[in-house]
């Protein structure tokens, strides 16, 4: 036991021995060039109102409406209609958020709307508060296909002798 606590501690202390050593650039010419200046862009509305508002299809007559507040009481839902300011549909979604160290991100808000029909303008509100969106739906006669590539590099070491690694492709056609 006291053999291989001492083994460990070895290699701990050359490890730090040698650290500094081996991250040493090469060319002790470089310079850093300092940090440019901070842009703050601050959210000067409500916190219940939508910031990072983005949509997405899904299926041929859905959309998928996302956004982001920081307020935790903003309710996730999207008024929608084919005229400015008057909706006539509402749906409801969920939220989630996330933490990171001591970062909290604001509320992440994900509605799917529709049945919507083809070649269609819809206006919608996020969360009952905030500005007007819009968009226009694709038409039905425009054939729209999609093709997801995805590609995945893994290696596995198993020892410094022994790495394995694997590459591997997945397509995927949504039609």
């Amino acid at each position: 036991m006291m053999m291989k606590l001492s083994l460990h501690l070895f290699s701990f202390l050359l490890t730090i021995s040698l650290v500094p050593h081996l991250l040493k650039s090469q060319d002790d010419d470089f310079v850093r060039q300092p940090a440019g200046r901070v842009i703050l862009t601050p959210h000067d509305r409500s916190d219940s109102d939508p910031q990072q508002v983005h949509i997405s299809l899904v299926g041929k007559d859905h959309m998928k409406v996302s956004w982001v507040t920081d307020n935790s009481h903003t309710k996730s839902i999207v008024e929608y209609g084919k005229q400015s300011g008057n909706y006539n549909a509402k749906s409801t979604g969920e939220h989630t958020w996330y933490d990171y160290f001591s970062y909290t991100s604001g509320r992440i808000h994900h509605v799917t709307i529709g049945p919507l029909e083809p070649s269609t303008t819809y206006f919608y509100s996020c969360g009952g508060s905030g500005p007007e969106f819009s968009f226009k739906t694709p038409p039905q006669t425009l054939p729209i296909e999609f093709v997801i590539v995805g590609k995945l590099f893994l290696c596995v070491s198993r020892s410094m002798d022994n790495i394995t690694c694997m590459l591997g492709y997945q397509i995927v056609n949504l039609n």
